[in-house]
């Protein structure tokens, strides 16, 4: 069977390029840096500590 192909073209990721704008920030109680992702159609910054899994969500600012 032939292997059908997309006929829309890849759309860059400009997940890491904003990634970068975002400040980081620490756990509260473990103080590690803890790892951030966009979510809600990247209207929320998600972060994760790594080692105790606390977890926060932030609104993102609209940039004047």
């Amino acid at each position: 069977m032939p292997r059908m192909t997309s006929s829309s073209t890849p759309k860059p990721d400009r997940t890491a390029a904003t990634l970068t704008a975002i400040p980081d920030r620490n756990c509260t109680w473990c103080k590690v840096p803890m790892t951030k992702r966009l979510v809600g159609g990247g209207l929320y910054i998600h972060y994760t500590c790594p080692k105790c899994i606390f977890q926060h969500t932030s609104k993102r600012e609209k940039k004047r």
